[in-house]
């Protein structure tokens, strides 16, 4: 029609040039290779910096602001992951999935992964996430909050995230020290999660600088919680009913050939006389919560 590049796209017309001839060359590249082998195929994007411009990261990938040239010039790939390095992980990943993909991390920081990693598998239901150098790590030990814990914990939880995922019966959240706001809450079953960080008693200082859980419901009332450093209130969604939640049960369960264990109950003052969820703050732990109701005032 006349127009230029730059007339018709503005300050970002190199950038969408180059993510349209890069889409036309990769749809090439994998439409030969289904051809050989119908696999999956996707791509990755370096992501840029805060305050990076393009042409001081590498541009013309499949960022977020692109995904509709890429969806349109390269169709044969399936989805597209972001590598996650910077703050803000939850806004990455929301920008991929609001493109319409699958949550896949093949990239991402090593020192906020395990936090991170419960929240790409709980509360954007992702499928895979691999952070930097991981086949570097040491072995997990039975008192930390390491990656290796972390996927040891999500190895025992895999057929129970698996089943919950498509049934919407999952949720996520996490929280870090300086987050902007103290405590964060999700709603499952009926009922509000909400944690803040753990802290001592009664000084009441903070004695884990990160936290996370993953929320599973698998029965009415029921529900596994997986995590550390975090402290849970439960409180009824008042999208449900006027009720009181209460708390039936908290037991620290792991799995033995195939089935959830009860390996100790937690009353007192490991409940906080049973009013919260006090998780571990130095290892990853699931918790097996039981709740129930009853009518408040009228």
């Amino acid at each position: 029609n006349g127009h230029t590049w730059k007339e018709m796209f503005g300050d970002s017309a190199d950038e969408v040039f180059m993510a349209w001839h890069y889409g036309l060359f990769i749809n090439q590249v994998a439409k030969a290779g289904k051809a050989a082998y119908p696999l999956p195929m996707y791509m990755n994007a370096q992501l840029p910096a805060p305050l990076e411009q393009p042409g001081e990261y590498p541009s013309g990938g499949p960022h977020p602001l692109y995904q509709a040239v890429y969806r349109a010039e390269a169709p044969s790939i399936d989805f597209y992951a972001p590598d996650i390095y910077w703050p803000d992980f939850a806004h990455w990943v929301s920008l991929y999935r609001e493109a319409g993909n699958p949550v896949f991390i093949p990239e991402a920081r090593l020192d906020a992964a395990p936090w991170n990693a419960l929240y790409a598998y709980g509360e954007a239901q992702g499928f895979g996430f691999s952070p930097f150098a991981v086949d570097s790590l040491p072995a997990s030990s039975a008192d930390d909050t390491s990656m290796a814990s972390l996927y040891a914990m999500m190895s025992s939880l895999s057929g129970d995230v698996l089943q919950a995922q498509p049934m919407g019966r999952i949720r996520a959240l996490v929280l870090h020290e300086n987050s902007p706001r103290p405590s964060q809450s999700v709603a499952l079953g009926g009922y509000l999660f909400r944690a803040t960080l753990s802290r001592s008693w009664p000084a009441r200082q903070l004695v884990a600088t990160n936290g996370a859980m993953m929320i599973l419901q698998t029965a009415p009332d029921e529900f596994l919680l997986a995590g550390s450093g975090l402290t849970v209130d439960f409180v009824r969604d008042p999208d449900a009913d006027n009720q009181i939640a209460g708390i039936a049960s908290i037991e620290q369960v792991s799995k033995v050939n195939g089935q959830w264990r009860a390996e100790r109950r937690l009353n007192g003052d490991q409940s906080n006389q049973g009013r919260q969820l006090l998780m571990d703050p130095h290892a990853f732990q699931v918790y097996r919560v039981r709740l129930y109701t009853y009518p408040g005032k009228q």
